[in-house]
């Protein structure tokens, strides 16, 4: 009788558990999951400090190839 309760318990603690958001430097390195993760936020299927660190990181790469193109034109 005890050992499902404790069992139920346990399993419960680690789901309330969520993992740390990745962090802006993350998104910045693997543009391909920012990505995606922008596009999940879009449809709400991905919400949080996530979207907005993809966000900002998807923003700074499209800030560092406009820039990259208007340095090539001089």
């Amino acid at each position: 009788m005890m050992r499902p309760l404790i069992l139920g318990l346990t399993l419960g603690g680690l789901a309330a558990c969520s993992a740390e958001p990745r962090s802006a430097s993350y998104f910045e390195a693997h543009q391909d999951e920012a990505a995606k993760v922008v596009a999940d936020c879009a449809t709400g299927a991905h919400r949080g400090q996530e979207c907005v660190n993809a966000q900002t990181a998807v923003a700074a790469a499209k800030r560092d190839a406009r820039m990259d193109a208007y340095r090539k034109g001089f």
